[in-house]
């Protein structure tokens, strides 16, 4: 019966805990500000095509006649060497940008999380051979190993999506691994085990659910992350190509006229670095509201 009464009683304290995490966060002033900015980048994501001045040149139509343009009345952050409108390029980029990184880490947490739940719940063997598996990949430097992968499937944004996964993946992998090894002999879950629930049930409705809190604070940061590791294998022609929007690209293909016409690579290269650090902000803000060990 006492049991039964713990679980009810967490049951019923379940909305107050998420309110006052939303409270908490709304009282941090880096919190806030931090999700405000991604939410206007994602609003403005939705909206990429209302919203830029000229969406057929941020999509990659040329303007030749008014190319290396510096920013203006008509053109606020100038022209490329094509003679298209930069804020557009930037704000239409913002698309597979986001997109790319809620797909690498989405990815990631479907392939590391599970390998991770299986090797910390079961142990043994099983956690012997899922965690070489993972020291092999986290051997390599995740970027250098992401530069490989999409070297051998070739320049695409999609192929640069693969190759980012599955060199994050490990680090879902450890997460959900500790959590489970921590939870494998809790209360709850001998009694589930007494009762005959299944493993696959077990992992699923208690030990990843309390998995998920790490997860989403490990997600977010690793959002802003992944955007600069999509901004890298696009400088270097490993992500999308020409005449996609994409801010690593345009970076790129404004380095050789950096002190000339500046305002090619210095807008996009803005970019990536203001919705990094948001993504980085909101992850610690979410860390210290979270994690037990913090006075908050």
């Amino acid at each position: 019966m006492s049991a039964a009464a713990d679980w009810a009683s967490a049951a019923a304290a379940a909305p107050e805990a998420r309110a006052g995490v939303l409270r908490a966060l709304r009282r941090d002033p880096v919190a806030l500000a931090a999700s405000t900015l991604l939410a206007l980048v994602v609003l403005t994501t939705l909206l990429a095509p209302v919203i830029a001045p000229y969406p057929g040149q941020g999509r990659g139509t040329a303007d030749v006649a008014a190319r290396d343009l510096a920013p203006g009345a008509a053109h606020l952050f100038g022209t490329d060497h094509l003679g298209r409108d930069m804020l557009s390029r930037v704000i239409m980029g913002s698309r597979p940008a986001l997109g790319s990184a809620a797909a690498v880490v989405v990815l990631a947490v479907l392939i590391g999380v599970p390998l991770g739940l299986a090797a910390g719940y079961f142990g043994g063997k099983v956690d012997e051979g899922l965690m070489r598996l993972t020291d092999l990949f986290l051997s390599f430097p995740p970027l250098l190993l992401a530069m490989v992968i999409a070297a051998l499937l070739g320049p695409s944004l999609v192929h640069a999506v693969v190759a980012l996964a599955i060199s994050w993946w490990p680090w879902y992998a450890r997460l959900a691994r500790t959590v489970a090894q921590s939870l494998r002999h809790a209360p709850f879950v001998d009694a589930a085990r007494v009762f005959g629930v299944r493993a696959p049930a077990i992992l699923a409705r208690h030990v990843l659910r309390n998995a998920l809190t790490p997860i989403l604070v490990q997600a977010t940061v690793d959002a802003g992350t992944v955007i600069l590791a999509i901004g890298s294998l696009s400088f270097l022609g490993l992500g999308s190509q020409p005449p996609l929007p994409d801010w690593g690209l345009m970076v790129s293909d404004g380095r050789t006229t950096v002190l000339t016409e500046w305002w090619i690579a210095t807008f996009p290269g803005l970019a990536i670095f203001v919705v990094a650090l948001g993504f980085n902000l909101l992850g610690d803000a979410l860390r210290d509201v979270l994690d037990p060990r913090s006075g908050r």
